[in-house]
């Protein structure tokens, strides 16, 4: 079923062989023209027209220079000329290239026309009063903002330059690897961190007054700002969270990811898209490996380096934030990776090009000129509509505003607001964990308001909020925590391990206890962590379940002896949840004769003994009979179908243990749920939150609503062969694809020649037609009840 709808798609959409031409417009009007080749120009990064209309481009000759590379040593900003009129550059002049090293970008002042040059290291300061086409001597002013710190990687400090309204600077700085840092202003402000990510900064035009505007990227690469005070940056790179991300945000906002808790991005410390109160969504996902965006007109432009095109997304403004969709407007098929937009002055589009997928220096570049790009202005909100985001309206010591407490766009505002006047928090400082009064998302609210004011925690309400009934709150108490190391907690974050209410606050809690206690706090490290827990003699078994639930790709970290040890001391839930990793354990042979073992043994409980026989058979399908089935289309026929299907005679449990094994069967190698299976698709651990009409939906219709990361990339490879899967991440320089029978794919960058999100889902319709009544009713019955 799932080979022959894959077909299907494929005859829909078409693999007819790619033009070798690239790139191409995808609009009436619109043209690209190179302006500049590789004799001109190598390796760009930034590009930018001077206020006299020159166009200065960031040529890299450091970013991961090769042995025996012939380039000069030092970056090069050059002049590009275009002498003979002809629309096309023919000569080039270096501009300033002394000590120039890891340079991403360039920016010209909207009221001096000073010249700003961001390096990894440094954001410094040039000037061309003489217009002469090369940086005044006695003008350059080096490090106006410095970054000092053991981190080399080349494209993860100092990046995306923008200007305020006021002229002030607004500049971007990668997750650095997670290196300590001090970054140093030119007035003497020093700020140091490690470990959080990338950040949003600001200061004045003179490098002075240095603050942290916004948080929570991974590598706000691309940062752009429109009239009235509005912000926007690409995010890039999107570890095992796709897609990539473009954010609108203000002073105070946190789109939620730190670094420090593993590059995958899947903790649940981290946030991708506002999971956690007082996080940020995103704006938008991205084409992969997103560098610059600029604003113009009420649209944005993306460059997708990875994806080999120039997206278009048009704002609307809808209240508290902006709503947009993606448009493509240019789609390269080879060799084309755009970097950087400059605007000239005649209102033409540059775009400058690294040309291959290779990160080393290669001797190859170019710029184009796009012409016929603009589209019609759209209305943009004012200044004072971004003024209502930095500050809650307060009345009588309380937030006057309900809609502070539950929007996502204004809950920054409301912590700012709260986290600045104590007073605030309705005549109290916070209400006391656990006190019913105020909603669990009130409570959460408020505690990030608390810490951000008093981040060590003197009154130690951290502790106090580990008791929360609300799960939300105690993993907002654990962050806080682990962030701040606050070590008085130790005794009480120890407490929450040994008896975990959830997988998810067990994690956070071995966290938590890793980070107090000075360990290393990668994936991989909390993963040996977890699994020396699970090898301790006594571990509580609420602690042994969560943390075999939480322990990743289970399967290959533990042998089947090691399982056969752990199942000897498990109870009956962490038995079946045994048997589940015995159906995908790589030792199959193995796996199989240890299910055999507890499938005849006399003493398995009745509830074991069918995921036992489920393992034997290492999931073969069974073949359902004919069986008659309302339409796809009939909601309320499926609700009567349900209730005609009488199971009553059996015991609950057993149904709901029918239903998961149904769901591995026919759902897991897409989806997951209570930790098994894969993320291709949505977690649907809590679908049934959203209510039985939405689940059987979701079932009959797989196509009707499918969100941004979980639309199915079609790719072409240099064979001109396709491929169709989910994005399940990046692994250094390749893309890890699993397709509708959950294999996974792996290309790399160089393989792939052009990739595109369909708008479908890849789950096949008619999946409950393969099944038999009782398997549909129990499938049902198990994915609708809440699970402890």
């Amino acid at each position: 079923m799932c080979r022959r709808f894959l077909l299907l798609i494929f005859s829909l959409l078409g693999t007819a062989p790619l033009s070798a031409e690239s790139p191409r417009v995808l609009e009436e009007g619109m043209s690209i023209e190179r302006f500049a080749g590789s004799d001109l120009i190598k390796t760009p990064t930034g590009l930018v027209f001077t206020g006299s209309g020159k166009l200065l481009v960031i040529e890299s000759n450091t970013h991961f220079r090769p042995e025996g590379y012939e380039g000069p040593e030092n970056d090069q900003i050059v002049w590009l000329k275009d002498t003979d009129g002809d629309g096309v550059a023919d000569t080039r002049s270096v501009f300033y290239d002394t000590d120039l090293v890891a340079t991403m970008d360039i920016a010209v002042h909207p009221d001096t026309g000073a010249i700003y040059v961001a390096t990894r290291n440094e954001i410094l300061r040039l000037w061309d009063e003489d217009h002469d086409g090369v940086a005044d001597e006695d003008r350059i002013e080096r490090r106006l903002v410095f970054l000092e710190t053991e981190g080399t990687y080349p494209h993860d400090g100092c990046s995306g330059i923008t200007f305020d309204d006021l002229g002030n600077l607004i500049f971007g700085i990668g997750e650095n690897l997670g290196y300590p840092y001090v970054l140093k202003g030119s007035d003497g402000r020093e700020i140091s961190d490690h470990g959080e990510g990338g950040n949003i900064w600001w200061c004045d035009a003179a490098g002075g007054s240095l603050q942290r505007y916004s948080t929570g990227f991974w590598n706000p690469f691309g940062i752009c700002h429109a009239p009235g005070g509005f912000v926007f940056a690409t995010d890039n790179d999107p570890g095992s969270r796709p897609p990539s991300r473009l954010h609108f945000t203000t002073l105070g906002a946190d789109h939620g990811f730190q670094f420090r808790y593993g590059r995958s991005g899947q903790h649940p410390f981290i946030s991708w898209n506002g999971e956690l109160p007082g996080t940020r969504p995103m704006l938008h996902g991205t084409g992969e490996a997103p560098c610059d965006v600029i604003y113009h007109e009420g649209y944005l432009y993306v460059a997708s380096w990875a994806d080999r095109r120039i997206e278009r997304y048009p704002l609307s403004w809808v209240g508290t934030h902006f709503e947009t969709n993606q448009e493509i407007m240019i789609q390269g098929d080879g060799d084309f990776r755009p970097v950087a937009f400059a605007v000239s002055p005649q209102g033409d589009l540059y775009c400058s090009d690294w040309v291959k997928s290779d990160y080393t220096l290669h001797g190859e570049g170019a710029v184009w000129k796009i012409t016929g790009w603009e589209s019609e202005p759209r209305p943009m909100p004012g200044a004072e509509d971004r003024i209502a985001l930095m500050k809650a309206p307060v009345e009588g010591g309380k937030i006057a505003d309900p809609g502070y407490w539950s929007d996502p766009w204004l809950t920054p505002a409301l912590i700012n607001t709260m986290g600045g006047k104590r007073t605030v928090v309705l005549g109290e400082y916070l209400p006391d964990p656990g006190d019913e009064s105020y909603s669990a998302h009130q409570r959460a609210l408020m505690l990030l308001a608390w810490r951000k004011n008093n981040p060590e925690d003197p009154t130690e309400l951290s502790i106090q909020c580990l008791s929360d009934p609300d799960p939300t709150v105690q993993l907002l108490a654990l962050k806080w925590i682990s962030d701040e190391e606050i070590h008085a907690a130790h005794g009480a974050v120890e407490a929450i391990a040994k008896r975990p209410p959830s997988p998810e606050l067990f994690l956070a809690a071995i966290t938590a206890l890793a980070r107090l206690d000075g360990e290393a706090l990668s994936d991989k490290a909390i993963q040996r962590l977890i699994g020396k827990e699970l090898k301790k003699k006594n571990v509580t078994p609420e602690a042994k379940r969560a943390g075999f639930l939480v322990l990743g790709d289970r399967e290959n970290f533990l042998s089947v002896e090691e399982l056969k040890d752990l199942y000897s001391s498990a109870d009956i839930e962490l038995k079946i949840d045994v048997m589940l990793t015995l159906l995908v354990h790589p030792d199959r042979e193995g796996a199989m004769a240890f299910a055999s073992e507890v499938r005849d043994d006399a003493s398995t409980p009745a509830r074991v003994l069918r995921f036992a026989r489920e393992a034997v058979g290492r999931s073969a399908m069974p073949v359902s009979g004919v069986e008659s089935y309302p339409p796809a289309t009939d909601l309320e026929g499926w609700k009567r179908f349900l209730d005609e299907v009488d199971l009553s005679d059996r015991d609950p449990e057993d149904v709901r243990d029918q239903g998961r094994v149904v769901f591995h069967r026919y759902c897991a190698s897409c989806h997951q749920a209570d930790g098994f299976g894969r993320l291709g698709g949505p977690n649907l651990s809590t679908i049934h939150e959203r209510g039985i009409d939405h689940l059987l939906r979701s079932i009959l219709d797989p196509g009707a609503e499918v969100a941004p990361q979980y639309e199915p990339w079609l790719i072409t490879l240099e064979d001109r062969s396709s491929m169709m899967g989910f994005l399940l991440g990046q692994k250094g320089g390749n893309s890890v694809f699993a397709d509708i029978n959950g294999e996974e794919f792996i290309y790399s960058y160089k393989e792939i020649i052009k990739r595109e999100q369909v708008s479908m889902s890849l789950m096949p319709p008619g999946l409950l037609m393969q099944m038999s009544k009782a398997d549909i009713k129990a499938l049902i019955e198990w994915l609708s009840t809440g699970r402890e």
